[in-house]
């Protein structure tokens, strides 16, 4: 093909982001006449260190989720994606405006939520089965056999039972993530909150851990909050993707996904997918921030050596 004809091709049509099949828009309808297990209004953080000026991280944020939606937040660095999760687990004091859970106030960290951090968090003296235990047993509302009981049940739901006995030095970076994952939804939580879990692995480990965790997901009553920075995991987990502006952090846009469910692989290349992912990168990604953002040049090599 010369280079001419390659000149006057049309560029490939990438559909709205909007559009969505009637099945897809079905879907929405039914979701939103779900109960609202989350509702936060006017959400603020600001963090004060001596000597310094205060930092915004977050600025009036207001949103809901609804009962076993799976919602996930996305922005660029510095937008306060990690800082939300930690003030709906109850792990920070917001400096203003208010979250409720099943419309009580959230006033610290509770069982009605699990979390899950980036970073591998399980106990290495317990074996995995003593892991997933652990929270039921602090809790001290259920016997030792019940506990156990309770914990099995959780570990053959990720797949692990065969590594009950083992300790998590003896785990893959994918198991451990599932056991933390077990540990978090032993409790029965109402919200299940995950601040970057995979983005500590590997790309092939990365996609099975979230085809496990929408297999989960239908298999559980519970409404998950999804921290990523990642815009192909957005659009292959999400219902709704809460997208934030940074410094400070505000929010943007909420994003209703038209991926048909079920998920999979095979539509990272469907029109719905790539419009969703093609919105999200204008919005995070804008290409005249993209063009202004340059190195200086400072030329180390010899002229004519060039790798382009």
């Amino acid at each position: 093909m010369s280079a001419e004809m390659k000149s006057t091709e049309a560029p490939l049509a990438v559909p709205s982001y909007l559009d969505q099949a009637p099945e897809v828009a079905a879907r929405f309808s039914r979701l939103k006449q779900r109960p609202v297990i989350l509702e936060v209004r006017d959400l603020s953080k600001t963090f004060t260190a001596p000597g310094r000026s205060p930092t915004v991280a977050l600025d009036r944020i207001s949103f809901q989720a609804h009962r076993r939606e799976l919602l996930c937040v996305i922005g660029p660095s510095g937008c306060g994606k990690s800082t939300l999760a930690r003030l709906v687990a109850g792990l920070e004091e917001p400096s203003g405006g208010e979250m409720l859970l099943d419309g009580t106030p959230i006033r610290g960290p509770g069982s009605d939520r699990g979390m899950v951090f980036q970073s591998y968090t399980l106990f290495p003296w317990l074996t995995v089965l003593k892991n997933v235990m652990f929270g039921l047993e602090v809790g001290g509302q259920m016997s030792d056999s019940e506990a156990e009981s309770e914990a099995r049940t959780w570990l053959q739901m990720v797949g692990l039972t065969k590594f009950a006995t083992a300790y998590p030095h003896q785990l893959s970076g994918g198991m451990k993530q599932r056991a933390a994952i077990a540990r978090a939804l032993a409790n029965r939580p109402r919200m299940l909150l995950m601040d970057e879990p995979f983005g500590a692995l590997d790309a092939q480990t990365r996609c099975q851990m979230q085809s496990y965790l929408l297999q989960i997901w239908r298999q559980v009553d519970i409404t998950i909050l999804f921290i990523t920075h990642d815009l192909d995991e957005a659009v292959y987990l999400a219902d709704r993707i809460l997208i934030l502006d940074a410094h400070p952090g505000r929010l943007r846009e909420l994003m209703e996904v038209a991926v048909p469910r079920p998920r999979s692989a095979d539509q990272f290349l469907s029109p719905a997918f790539i419009a969703a992912r093609h919105h999200l990168e204008e919005l995070i990604h804008p290409r005249a921030v993209e063009a202004a953002d340059k190195l200086p040049v400072f030329r180390m090599t010899v002229v004519g050596d060039e790798v382009e």
